[in-house]
């Protein structure tokens, strides 16, 4: 497990680690401190895509959202949250998400990240 390079501080870094990753797609570990709401999750999984940084120090911000779901109300404090690589336009990159709770879908939907 590999952990994340984020300047996000407690309690708003809520992506922890890589769990496995290949070129198009990448799965983290999200911890909580209190049940999240469907905000968190998408925040949860727009720092997962820092699974795909190059390392460069280059800054990624959440630009928009499409398609975004609460399939079930969050139950756990832990999920895990695969993060697919769609396209990239420029700075801008898209990215489509789920958020599992032991193979059950919680969220999905489609985030824009832009780097700077």
């Amino acid at each position: 497990m590999i952990k994340l390079n984020l300047p996000h501080q407690a309690p708003v870094r809520f992506a922890k680690y890589i769990i496995s990753k290949d070129e198009t797609s990448a799965i983290v570990r999200a911890e909580f401190e209190s049940l999240p709401s469907l905000a968190m999750l998408v925040e949860a999984a727009a720092q997962s895509s820092a699974a795909f940084s190059d390392g460069k120090g280059k800054m990624g911000f959440l630009v928009t959202l499409k398609n975004v779901k609460l399939i079930q109300e969050a139950k756990v404090l832990k999920y895990d949250i695969t993060v697919t690589y769609q396209h990239a336009l420029e700075a801008l990159t898209y990215f489509s998400f789920e958020v599992n709770d032991d193979n059950t879908l919680v969220a999905s939907g489609v985030f824009v990240i832009a780097l700077q």
